[in-house]
């Protein structure tokens, strides 16, 4: 009995020390995308010049505000197990129409004029939505060959409207100065376009966490047909989650324009495809669905951003930076693989 006795607390000890191992093993794999995010914060801040700059801030934080809100629909996608690759093109032809009714169909006026041209950009995005949605959830299409085939459509349209050409809003117009405006103006020095993309980010985060549709997209990821057998009708809300990503890529068109002034049908060309997918990704989400956070996504996308950053800084050209995103996709994607495998 004394031998049993003294070996009870070496076997706690042990039983305890297994279960810290695997507590800060789930730890590393939930939250590694924060870890990469401040190692690579203190990587810049130590050894990149001008990174802490107030200007390259502030400049870098408006570079993603069109990817924080494309992420959010991105995100709600890969949950259900889905994709999309139409958002590029779709933001291109939004922040195109938008600046073409300023342009050309007399909605430059200010005021009223403008909610209008932003009403046509949102309201584009939001047909390359319904589109989607009808063909991936009420045809039951493959949701790749859909986007895809829709993000052609939008490049297409995209360069008919324009012509190839950049569309130039009126400089001295009221709406050149509404929607520029925007843009540029600021409260203690933060943009309003960011904070606008941080309410965004918020009102998804209470979203996908409180509200039945939420917990209906993270269902249809993880078993679609449970979801049936319940008698819930999946799908209306895997409609509804195609919807909302292209009204989110139409209010990202919107903050293309009013950043710079103008539109063009390059803005097709822009890496809100991968950059976004990618965001979700790092931020742990499964491609195969049913996992992924609104937060975790957002430090997904600044985990690229910052590489970009640092790179740009640093004189990297951005061929290479290409090569260097690829290569972090990878390595996110291995380690959700080896992540998966250890817990099965």
């Amino acid at each position: 009995m004394s031998d049993v006795n003294s070996n009870t607390p070496r076997l706690d000890t042990q039983s305890a020390a297994e279960t810290q191992k695997m507590s800060l093993r789930t730890f590393l794999t939930r939250y590694n995308a924060i870890i990469i995010l401040v190692l690579l914060f203190l990587f810049a801040s130590i050894f990149v010049d001008k990174f802490l700059t107030s200007m390259n801030i502030f400049t870098l934080l408006r570079q993603q505000v069109p990817y924080l809100i494309i992420g959010m629909g991105m995100m709600m996608v890969i949950i259900t197990g889905g994709i999309d690759l139409s958002v590029c093109s779709v933001a291109a032809v939004s922040s195109i129409l938008v600046a073409y009714s300023m342009r050309n169909w007399g909605f430059s006026g200010g005021g009223t004029d403008t909610w209008v041209a932003i009403a046509l950009g949102v309201g584009v995005g939001a047909a390359f939505g319904v589109v989607n949605g009808l063909l991936i959830a009420g045809l039951r299409m493959p949701a790749f060959i859909v986007t895809l085939a829709m993000m052609y459509a939008g490049e297409g349209i995209a360069y008919i409207i324009t012509g190839g050409n950049t569309v130039m809003l009126d400089a001295q117009s009221a709406g050149y100065s509404d929607l520029v405006g925007f843009a540029m103006a600021t409260v203690s020095g933060l943009p309003y376009s960011v904070i606008f993309a941080f309410i965004i980010v918020i009102i998804f985060f209470f979203v996908m966490r409180l509200t039945t549709f939420g917990r209906m997209v993270y269902a249809i990821g993880s078993n679609e047909m449970a979801v049936k057998l319940a008698g819930i009708n999946s799908k209306k809300y895997l409609f509804f989650v195609y919807l909302l990503s292209g009204i989110l890529c139409g209010i990202a068109g919107v903050i293309i324009t009013s950043r710079s002034g103008n539109a063009s049908a390059l803005t097709a060309r822009v890496d809100y495809n991968m950059a976004t997918i990618a965001g979700v990704v790092i931020g742990g989400a499964s491609l195969a669905g049913g996992e992924g956070t609104v937060v975790m996504t957002g430090v997904g996308i600044f985990v690229i951003a910052i590489i970009s950053n640092i790179m740009s800084l640093m004189g990297i050209p951005s061929f290479p930076q290409m090569v260097v995103k690829a290569m972090v996709i990878i390595l996110a994607v291995l380690l959700r693989s080896i992540s998966n495998k250890k817990h099965a």
